[in-house]
C-alpha cells in the first residue's frame, strides 16, 4: 500500500469511528463513511475491506478506557497508590464518566460479538486483557495484606468488570441514580469488607502528607475502630484521634493523619463515608499530633500570663483559620463556619474555619478561654467581666453576657415559658427555635444577656441587635422572662442593662416591636425613662426612643 493510500485509509478509519460512535454498527453504511471521508465507496472497500472490517479496526485501534489505563498503571507501578485508593479512584471515575470505562464503541462491539465471530475474537482478547489487569490488581492487594483469605480473586475481578460494564449500559437510561457521595461510601464499604482482620501498613507508600478528617459516626461499640481501620486501609498513619462531641446518638470524631501523596481528599472522604456521615476533609499540619489536653494547658498558661492573648489561644484550641477581635456591632454574625463570641461588652471575637464547620463543643471550649481572661480581668478590678448581681422581689438574679454553652439552658427556659409568653416575644405560635438558637445565645452583632437565678438556671434573655442589621444608628432591644419570674422586677433590671449596652455600644436610639395587646411590656418600656414615640400598625406597636449622650459608660 502506497503512502498516499495509507493516508486515505487513516482518514476513512477516522470517519468510520465517528459514525459508529454516533449511529452504531447497524446504522452506519459504507456510503456514509465514503461521504464523510470524501472518497468513493469503492475506495473504502478496496482499502479497508468493508463495514465489518472497518468496525473491527476501529475497535482495535480507536477505543480506549482511561479507567483501564489507571488500573494498568497501578499494576505496573504499585508503589504509586495503595490498592484500595486505586479502587476508590477508579470507581468514582467510572461512576461520573461511565464511558471512561466502556465507551459506546466497546458496548457496540460486545453486542456484535453475539453474531460476529471476528468481533467476538477481538473482544475476547480485549476483555481478557482487562481481566488480566483486574486480576493483577487484586493479586497486588492480596500480597499487601489488603484482601481477606476468604475472598475469591477471580470473583472480585469479575465484580469489578461487571460493575464498570453495568454502569456504562445503565447510564443513558437511569434517571434516579444515587449521589456520588452515596456511591463512594458504598464502594468504600465494599472495599473495607474485603480487608483481612489484621492490616499491615507498607512503608514504601511514604505517608507524609498531613490531613484532617472529621466524621459523625454512630455512637455504638466498634465504630471508632472501623473509622480508623478505613483510614488505615489507605495506608495512612493516624497521629491524633479525638472525640469532639456526642449528640443525637452520634459522636463527632476528628482524626489527624499522614497519607501517601497519591491519596487525596476525595479518596479519604469516600473511605470515611463508609463508616460515618457529615464527613469533612481538610489539610493538616505537622502540629496536629499535639493532643487536646496539651493545647488546653498551653492556652490557659498563655492567658493567665497575658489575658489579652485569649482570642489567639481560642483560635489554636479549635484550629480556626482566622481570628479577629472586633467591635461588638461590627463583623460577621455566627454561622456554621463562623464562631462569634462575646468577650467584653465592647468587643467580640470572630473565628473562621474553612475546612469543617464548628461543633457546639468547640464553641464552648473557645468561650472558656474568653471566660478565663474575663475572670482574670475581673480579679484585677476590670469591669469588662460584665456581670451584675441585681436584687428582685424574693431574692437576687445575676445578669451577664451570654455564651455558646448557654444554648441548652436558653432552650430549657423557653420550654418552661408559657405559649403566651413565647408568642408575645416572637409573634408566632410556631416552634420558637425557628429563630436560630445560636443567634439568640450571642452569635450576632450587638449584645446578648442572660439572667440567672440563685440556683444557676437561666430565667431570662435579652438581645440588643443593630437595626437594621446594616446599621442605622439604632438598636433593636427584645427580652423574654420565664413566667415564674415575671412580676418580680427581672424584666425591669434586664431592660436597664440592655439600654446601658445600647448606649455603651454607641447607638443613638433604641427601637422595639411589641404586640399592642402586650400591656405589661408597653408599661415596662414606658417606665424606662426614655422618650418613646409609638406607631401602631397591624396590631404591632413600633416604638422608638433616642438615647441620651453620655460621657461615660457607667450604668445608671
Amino acid at each position: 500500500m502506497t503512502a498516499s493510500d495509507e493516508a486515505v485509509r487513516a482518514k476513512i478509519v477516522d470517519a468510520a469511528a465517528e459514525l459508529f460512535a454516533k449511529y452504531g454498527f447497524a446504522g452506519t453504511k459504507v456510503t456514509m463513511v465514503a461521504k464523510a471521508a470524501g472518497v468513493s465507496s469503492q475506495t473504502v472497500r478496496r482499502l479497508t475491506g468493508g463495514r465489518t472490517e472497518l468496525f473491527e479496526e476501529v475497535i482495535t485501534t480507536r477505543t480506549r478506557s482511561s479507567a483501564a489505563e489507571r488500573v494498568r498503571l497501578a499494576v505496573e507501578r504499585p508503589e504509586m497508590m495503595p490498592p484500595l485508593a486505586v479502587m476508590l479512584a477508579v470507581s468514582q471515575e467510572v461512576y461520573e464518566h461511565p464511558a471512561a470505562s466502556w465507551d459506546i464503541l466497546e458496548l457496540e462491539a460486545l453486542t456484535r460479538a453475539h453474531v460476529d465471530e471476528q468481533v467476538r475474537t477481538i473482544e475476547i482478547e480485549r476483555v481478557q486483557q482487562r481481566r488480566k489487569n483486574a486480576m493483577a490488581l487484586v493479586a497486588h492487594m492480596r500480597a499487601l495484606g489488603g484482601i481477606d483469605v476468604e475472598v475469591s480473586d477471580s470473583a472480585l475481578a469479575h465484580l469489578v468488570m461487571a460493575m464498570g460494564l453495568g454502569l456504562s449500559m445503565l447510564d443513558p437510561v437511569v434517571e434516579d441514580k444515587p449521589s456520588l457521595k452515596q456511591w463512594n461510601a458504598t464502594i468504600a464499604r465494599i472495599g473495607a469488607a474485603m480487608l483481612p482482620q489484621d492490616l499491615t501498613l507498607i512503608p514504601s507508600y511514604e505517608a507524609g502528607k498531613p490531613w484532617r478528617v472529621r466524621a459523625d459516626v454512630p455512637d455504638q461499640p466498634g465504630t471508632l475502630s472501623r473509622l480508623i481501620r478505613a483510614m488505615g486501609a489507605l495506608h495512612t498513619y493516624s497521629v491524633g484521634v479525638s472525640v469532639i462531641e456526642q449528640q443525637d446518638n452520634y459522636r463527632t470524631i476528628d482524626i489527624a493523619l499522614f497519607a501517601p501523596e497519591a491519596v487525596g481528599p476525595d479518596v479519604l472522604r469516600a473511605a470515611a463515608q463508609s463508616v460515618g456521615r457529615n464527613v469533612y476533609v481538610g489539610p493538616g499540619s505537622l502540629d496536629d499530633s499535639v493532643d487536646l489536653p496539651t493545647r488546653v494547658l498551653d492556652g490557659a498558661t498563655a492567658v493567665v500570663a497575658r489575658p489579652e492573648l485569649a482570642p489567639l489561644a481560642a483560635k489554636r484550641l479549635v484550629e480556626a483559620d482566622e481570628v479577629e477581635v472586633t467591635d461588638a456591632t461590627e463583623g460577621e454574625d455566627d454561622g456554621p463556619d463562623v464562631m462569634r463570641l462575646q468577650w467584653t461588652p465592647d468587643q467580640h471575637v470572630v473565628l473562621q474555619r474553612s475546612w469543617a464547620p464548628f461543633a457546639a463543643a468547640e464553641r464552648t471550649r473557645a468561650s472558656a478561654f474568653l471566660r478565663l481572661s474575663a475572670a482574670i480581668a475581673s480579679a484585677m478590678g476590670s469591669e469588662d467581666a460584665a456581670t451584675w448581681v441585681e436584687p428582685i422581689k424574693g431574692g437576687h438574679v445575676w445578669i451577664r453576657l451570654a455564651r455558646p454553652e448557654d444554648s441548652d439552658a436558653v432552650a430549657a427556659m423557653h420550654d418552661r415559658c408559657s405559649e403566651r409568653s413565647r408568642y408575645q416575644r416572637y409573634f408566632s405560635l410556631a416552634d420558637w427555635r425557628g429563630v436560630r438558637l445560636q443567634r439568640l445565645s450571642g452569635g450576632h452583632r450587638g449584645a446578648t444577656l442572660v439572667v440567672m437565678s440563685e440556683d444557676g438556671a437561666i430565667v431570662g434573655l435579652g438581645n440588643v441587635f443593630p437595626d437594621p442589621p446594616e446599621g442605622s444608628g439604632a438598636a433593636e432591644i427584645a427580652l423574654i422572662v420565664e413566667d415564674d419570674f415575671q412580676g418580680r422586677g427581672v424584666g425591669r433590671k434586664l431592660l436597664q442593662v440592655l439600654i446601658y449596652f445600647a448606649m455603651r455600644l454607641g447607638f443613638s436610639a433604641v427601637v422595639a416591636s411589641v404586640l399592642a395587646e402586650n400591656k405589661g411590656m408597653l408599661r415596662l418600656l414606658e417606665s424606662s425613662g426614655l422618650n418613646w414615640t409609638t406607631h401602631v400598625e397591624e396590631s404591632v406597636a413600633e416604638m422608638r426612643a433616642p438615647l441620651p449622650i453620655r460621657s461615660d459608660t457607667t450604668r445608671g
